[in-house]
């Protein structure tokens, strides 16, 4: 017991020791603190932010849509979800209830050409010590589920065995819905995998056509971007065989850009620098995606961005910033909590800050707690 006393005491001083050998030298813990407001905000904006109603909204050129939890099953297994489909100023268009399991949670919600929307209610495997086994073990589906512009179910597609992660991007083009994402191919017997997925149906939901981009390694999709022929698809590859054959990885990630046109097959394929690795949409402008590192600066200051919203002369964009670290968290929670508020920033064209404001967005960690002991 003295000599671990002792082995310990030697540790935290050569510890401290490396602490003091340079100021330059100390890693510093992060500092947080609330964004300072800049210029007046427009009234339009002044229900948005008193609401916060632009936290987590996904953005397209004319509509904004978000999901907000109505009620929680009395079993904590279920939950019933609105999807509200909104104007650039927070006015409420049309509305989805839906009904959904633990198993399941919305993704890829988009926005179509006919003025409405489509989403997948996407499987999420998990472990289950009540069943005492794996979600999926029983077989398992997402759905991808499309509403007109008056929030009227269209159509409600099973596509069996696929989970959520496998239809994380969703583009329209010519009438047919287009899914992308990786799919999890350990699921199967004797695979140890992963691969590109894609899904074609057409604009009543029937299934036209689907494909692997793969090898016999893990591979897996960065972002689709939607051009003129087809799409682009940013795929981290750790195959040397299959359609990433000659990839030269060695077992490690390597990037490959792979030009697919509207009938699913491969026009061209090249390995890249991986400078574009983990492109983040977050808004669109003149039917276009915008991605983070295209619009946002490199210095920006309040946090993360969530959204880009363009109003023609001017943009905004939403974000997440962390302003401390809430100071009374559960043992069984190892993760750092923080309090949070949501920044709207207002840009005009040429990238100048006309505008800034903020509200709390922290979530309510004590009730939140409580429901889990």
């Amino acid at each position: 017991m003295g000599m671990m006393k002792k082995i310990i005491m030697i540790v935290s001083l050569g510890i401290g020791l490396l602490l003091c050998v340079s100021c330059d030298r100390v890693v510093k813990q992060p500092s947080y603190k609330k964004v300072d407001c800049v210029g007046t905000i427009p009234p339009e904006f002044e229900t948005i932010v008193k609401d916060n109603l632009f936290e987590g909204v996904t953005a397209f050129s004319d509509r904004l849509f978000k999901i907000e939890m109505i009620a929680e099953g009395n079993d904590q297994q279920t939950q019933e979800q609105r999807i509200i489909m909104m104007d650039l100023y927070g006015k409420e268009l049309v509305e989805y209830m839906i009904k959904i399991d633990d198993d399941h949670h919305v993704n890829s919600l988009t926005a179509t050409d006919d003025g409405g929307f489509l989403f997948v209610l996407g499987f999420f495997d998990h472990y289950s010590h009540d069943k005492d086994l794996w979600a999926s073990a029983n077989g398992f589906a997402s759905r991808v589920i499309k509403c007109d512009k008056n929030g009227k179910l269209q159509f409600d597609t099973a596509l069996e065995g696929i989970e959520g992660s496998a239809l994380s991007h969703c583009y329209e083009q010519n009438g047919s819905y287009y899914l992308f994402g990786t799919y999890d191919a350990a699921k199967e017997p004797e695979k140890r995998e992963s691969d590109v997925f894609i899904v074609k149906l057409d604009y009543h939901g029937k299934q036209i056509k689907d494909r692997l981009i793969r090898g016999s390694d893990f591979d897996s999709l960065d972002y689709v971007k939607k051009n003129s022929g087809g799409f682009l698809l940013s795929i981290r590859s750790q195959s040397d065989d299959g359609d990433f054959s000659g990839s030269d990885s060695g077992g490690y990630g390597v990037d490959w850009i792979v030009n697919l046109d509207q009938d699913l097959e491969i026009k061209e394929k090249k390995k890249t620098d991986g400078s574009d690795y983990y492109k983040v949409r977050i808004g669109e402008k003149n039917g276009v995606s915008v991605y983070l590192d295209e619009i946002v600066p490199k210095n920006f200051d309040a946090g993360n961005p969530t959204a880009y919203i363009d109003y023609g002369e001017y943009y905004l964009i939403v974000s997440e910033n962390k302003t401390g670290v809430y100071e009374h968290p559960p043992l069984y929670i190892s993760n750092m909590l923080y309090y949070t508020e949501t920044v709207y920033s207002a840009y005009d064209q040429n990238g100048n800050l006309i505008f800034r404001t903020a509200v709390d967005s922290t979530p309510d960690y004590s009730e939140i707690i409580e429901k889990f002991s």
